[in-house]
């Protein structure tokens, strides 16, 4: 099979999936605007919606690669279970643009206006469409170009799917020969025919973008967005049990139990006192792994936090153009980043941090950059300055108000650039393009060594280390926020 195969097998399915999830995420944007005035329906329905952007890619494919097995025989049915997985996905990311992109830019006067215009010359039907676009059509246009890049890109899924040769996905083709041996210049050339595609999808978002940088409108829940019979909310509700269901559900109801066993297993052999004889001299499966997962979380929290700072620099700079030249890389996707970095990295000038943690953690912050600068803008909106303000003129006070001013900072500030960095942080952990090409030669990511496990079959153990994978990072999480909350909070 070659790459122009594989290519137009990815083109195709991207397009024909991000379209069939576009009204399934107009439908659930509805019910969750639906439920605006409900605060706490509203955000339950929310991050329903989000969850299945949150599960690792990796996890999924490691969950379905049984039931892709039993469908070999099968092609159409692999590719079936793989285009569903997809669209789970791409459709809470559809969704995601609906809430935080404004419904239109073009006001409905406006747009009445231009009808009353006698002349129907060629020009004007060509404003008439510019408006639209520009207008209504707007934010489903980004919605459905951001899904075909997604959908374009993936990777781990289809890696772990792949049982046979089905599903065809250019990144897998590539990923495999490029581990294969390739040469590094033939695999650029790949990339570059790949990179076509993306460059075409990405062109209409660039010039759709705010002529004064990335905006987020608070009120984006619009009237006419909230309207729908019960037969539209019924919808929206199978469809978000449906994707619970396949990404949270099914890969516990399958994994658990294992995963609990195989703990059992990484403690090691023989009677308690044996067990933990091994667990304190760290001779132990279970401690080995916990400290590659924390080893693993050190680089992507350092990437997520330079990709926060970046974005905000961006921002304060305010140019589109800068905003424009430092999210495309990004947007090409992990394969193409870290392919990228791997020729520029081995250039002799660079080549003597090549085997460090710094090219993976420079790809990481470039993949992670157009996530973080939407992040940034996404703080700006929820925590607007006059808040922080005058939960600081609290804080200057004495006694009750101090303690209210604190927990309000707390609340505004720290807890929300925590919960960034943190998200940010779980997808560059998560990443296996990026960690398998540019990791340093001594250094093994958990995510490397779950991805080469997996392929073999499911095993208690393996299920016990991604379940740590999960739950290490967490708890980390937990540690970080009780002793940020008891630092001294300066002028915000």
């Amino acid at each position: 099979m070659t790459l122009e195969t594989a290519l137009a097998w990815s083109i195709g399915r991207s397009l024909v999936v991000t379209t069939l999830a576009l009204p399934m995420s107009l439908v659930v944007w509805r019910l969750i605007s639906a439920n605006q005035q409900s605060g706490r329906i509203h955000s339950l329905l929310a991050i329903a919606a989000l969850l299945p952007l949150f599960v690792p890619d990796l996890l999924t494919g490691f969950t379905y690669r049984m039931t892709s097995a039993r469908l070999i025989h099968s092609e159409l049915a692999t590719e079936v279970l793989y285009a569903v997985l997809l669209l789970f996905r791409i459709f809470a990311l559809q969704v995601a643009a609906r809430m935080i992109l404004p419904s239109s830019t073009v006001s409905a006067e406006a747009l009445y206006s231009w009808k009353l215009v006698q002349d129907r010359s060629a020009s004007w039907w060509f404003s008439w469409l510019r408006l639209h676009v520009q207008g209504s059509l707007r934010t489903p246009l980004i919605a459905w170009i951001g899904g075909a890049l997604f959908c374009f890109q993936e990777f781990e899924t289809g890696a772990l799917l792949q049982i046979d040769r089905h599903p065809i996905t250019w990144s897998v083709w590539l990923f495999d020969a490029h581990a294969a041996g390739e040469p590094l210049s033939r695999s650029l050339m790949f990339v570059s025919e790949a990179t076509v595609f993306q460059i075409v999808l990405l062109l209409p978002i660039i010039l759709l973008l705010p002529r004064r940088g990335l905006q987020i409108s608070k009120g984006t829940g619009s009237v006419l967005a909230a309207k729908g019979g019960p037969a539209v909310l019924t919808s929206a509700a199978c469809i978000l049990f449906a994707a619970f269901g396949t990404f949270i559900i099914w890969p516990l109801l399958s994994n658990g139990i294992g995963a609990l066993s195989g703990l059992r297993a990484l403690t090691g052999h023989g009677n308690v006192t044996q067990r933990i004889q091994l667990f304190l001299t760290g001779r132990s499966d279970l401690v080995l792994r916990s400290y590659q997962i924390v080893s693993s979380v050190v680089p992507a929290t350092i990437a997520s936090a330079a990709a926060l700072q970046l974005a905000i620099g961006i921002r304060s700079f305010g140019r589109q153009w800068l905003t424009v030249l430092t999210v495309v890389p990004g947007l090409c996707g992990s394969l193409v980043v870290s392919l990228t970095l791997l020729a520029v990295f081995q250039l002799s000038w660079l080549n003597a941090v090549y085997d460090s943690w710094l090219p993976m953690i420079v790809a990481s912050t470039l993949l992670m950059l157009p996530r973080a600068l939407l992040l940034v803008v996404l703080l700006e909106v929820l925590s607007p300055p006059t808040s922080i303000h005058s939960a600081g003129l609290l804080r200057a006070g004495g006694g009750t108000a101090a303690v209210h001013g604190r927990n309000l900072i707390w609340q505004l500030v720290r807890v929300r650039w925590l919960i960034s960095t943190v998200v940010l942080a779980h997808w560059c952990l998560w990443d296996v393009a990026v960690a398998s090409t540019l990791r340093p030669v001594r250094f093994e990511p958990i995510v490397v060594r779950l991805y080469n496990e997996m392929h073999y079959g499911r095993t208690e153990t393996l299920a016990a280390i991604t379940l740590l994978a999960l739950v290490i990072p967490a708890g980390l999480i937990c540690i970080v926020a009780i002793m940020w909350k008891q630092l001294p909070q300066r002028d915000s």
